[in-house]
């Protein structure tokens, strides 16, 4: 195999609008944009950081400087197949994955680097420290892969490869997206998703102002030498186009198949705390500056709705993307374009191990459907808000009546002191209290249970009024709550737990429940009854 053109070779896995699966090249994404519901891979990484590639793409396309060049090209409804055409024609050596001088996303060689296999271009397959999370078709030992899949796994590791380990020039630094969500709204179509995503250059001054000098990688002739401070981005075109690492893809050209690979370290983000991406949210650290929100194990996407739609503040900035919606909101209203009432925003992160820096515990991708008539509202974010905060307090609430219950049953002159401690939250729990709370599955239970109602309530508040969305989030809340309760204590009477302990404990929680929903308003608990993201996202 001496070449496989990006550009115009199929690659990209995409579905149409009747729902097939197929591929398609870079030109053909653009040009079939509003006839393909969107870009669709079994990994994750992939489907976002193809969005980042095909999004550079416009940005190289079509002049949208301010709001008026982006009116024009949503008013068309598809990008123009022209100027792709003659980019096209000029550039398309540059997508060829095989050149010898020139491999897309690579360098041509890394004879210092020792050969691994095709696995490692795979944040998500099963090899070293971790688990197979997506591709269980492709784990150590597995010997190669075809060129269009390496493609896809070598766009996806620019975006998201993990610090830690020894490499050159320096050691290994994460990737642009490997820490904090992302969060990206998508439409009916790819082109109404990349459309969405595409904040006018105007925009971007408030996080990479675009320079001269910005350009897509695959366009720079003499890229800078990396340095282990960071590399200053020059732009979104940079920045959406971010090498991380350099890559060597190792070819058996008789097969045509990709067989091993060279990777090490390349470019790092500097570490000045200033905000750099449209689609992450922020928490400003009195040391760091703003660092992204993180996603946690033990906690779906989904709870971080109220940090992403809140208007900024000192201490936490919503996604500029975020905003971005908000302002073209305002343009509709004028009657100056034409938007869906609802979009979903996608949200999507991934959580390494604290102990083990370069090993992935999870990556999560959820589709909330938001209709963007609440971000017209202050008060509809508001009451978001104020329905995770409630929410917050009551799981703290959960917690501290398992660890409750097992304390009075376990020491029963104790009972008072358990009692006391789920009012109050001030005690000093026994170990085998608060190690054994998990089990009971309370709090999962009642997160479990509140996902549906939320998602509802969060549809209902476009049109309904915030205090009546709020009353049925309460008894929502409370329902939840109380059956979680409920569960677990019929699961210690059925082991043969003493009925007296259970009932008092049972009795205190009930009482304490009903204080915490007729003062809504108040403060978090001390032990951590806040919203989620209310603490730097430093947390991994």
């Amino acid at each position: 195999m001496t070449s496989f053109n990006l550009w115009d070779q199929p690659w990209i896995p995409v579905q149409t609008l009747g729902g097939a699966s197929t591929k398609a090249s870079l030109s053909e994404a653009l040009a079939r944009a509003h006839e393909l519901r969107g870009v669709l891979d079994p990994s994750p990484l992939v489907s976002v950081a193809m969005h980042r590639l095909l999004l550079a793409l416009v940005y190289r396309l079509h002049p949208l400087d301010g709001f008026e060049e982006w009116r024009a090209l949503w008013r068309a409804g598809q990008f123009d197949p022209v100027p792709a055409g003659q980019y096209g024609q000029r550039m398309a050596e540059r997508f060829d994955l095989v050149h010898r001088e020139r491999p897309f996303y690579q360098v041509p060689a890394l004879p210092e680097e020792k050969d691994h296999p095709v696995a490692d271009l795979l944040l998500e397959a099963a090899h070293g420290n971790n688990p197979t999370l997506f591709d269980h078709g492709l784990v150590e030992g597995s010997l190669d892969l075809a060129p269009d899949r390496a493609a896809c796994y070598l766009v996806a590791l620019q975006l998201f490869a993990i610090g830690g380990g020894v490499s050159r020039p320096f050691h290994r630094m994460d990737a642009p997206l490997t820490k904090g969500v992302v969060v990206e709204p998508t439409g009916a179509t790819l082109f109404e998703t990349l459309m969405l995503n595409a904040i006018p250059l105007e925009h971007w001054e408030r996080l990479a102002p675009p320079s001269r000098a910005d350009a897509p990688f695959w366009e720079v002739d003499a890229p800078p030498e990396p340095v282990k401070e960071g590399s200053a981005v020059r732009g979104p075109l940079h920045y959406l186009t971010w090498q991380s690492r350099r890559v060597q893809l190792l070819f058996d050209p008789g097969r045509g198949v990709v067989t091993g690979c060279r990777i090490a370290q390349r470019y790092c983000l500097p570490k000045d705390g200033h905000r750099l991406d449209p689609g992450k949210p922020y928490t400003r650290d009195d040391k760091l500056g703003w660092v992204p929100y993180r996603l946690r194990k033990d906690r779906a996407a989904w709870r971080l709705t109220h940090v992403l739609l809140q208007v900024a503040q000192d201490t936490r900035s919503r996604p500029e993307v975020v905003s971005w919606l908000a302002a073209l909101r305002g343009h509709e209203r004028s009657g100056e374009i034409r938007l869906p009432s609802t979009v979903g925003l996608t949200v999507s992160g991934l959580s390494t191990d604290p102990q083990l820096a370069a090993k992935i515990d999870l990556w999560r991708r959820e589709e909330l459907s938001l209709p963007l008539a609440i971000l017209e509202d202050e008060d509809r974010v508001a009451a978001i808000e104020r329905m995770m905060a409630l929410a917050a307090r009551i799981e703290a609430h959960l917690r501290r009546t398992a660890e409750a219950l097992l304390w009075a049953l376990g020491e029963r002159q104790q009972q008072t002191a358990a009692v006391g401690y789920l009012w109050a939250g001030r005690a000093n729990v026994p170990p085998f209290a608060a190690l054994g709370a998990r089990s009971l599955g309370v709090v999962l239970r009642y997160w479990a249970a509140a996902e549906a109602p939320f998602r509802a309530a969060l549809c209902a508040l476009a049109q309904d009024a915030p205090d009546v969305v709020w009353t049925g989030w309460v008894a929502a809340l409370r329902e939840n709550a109380t059956k979680a309760v409920l569960a677990a204590v019929e699961a210690l009477r059925a082991g043969g737990a003493a009925w007296g302990p259970l009932s008092v404990i049972e009795d205190a929680f009930a009482r304490r429940l009903a204080w915490l929903v007729a003062h809504a308003d108040g403060e978090g608990d001390e032990d951590g009854g806040k919203p989620d993201g209310d603490g730097p996202g430093v947390e991994n």
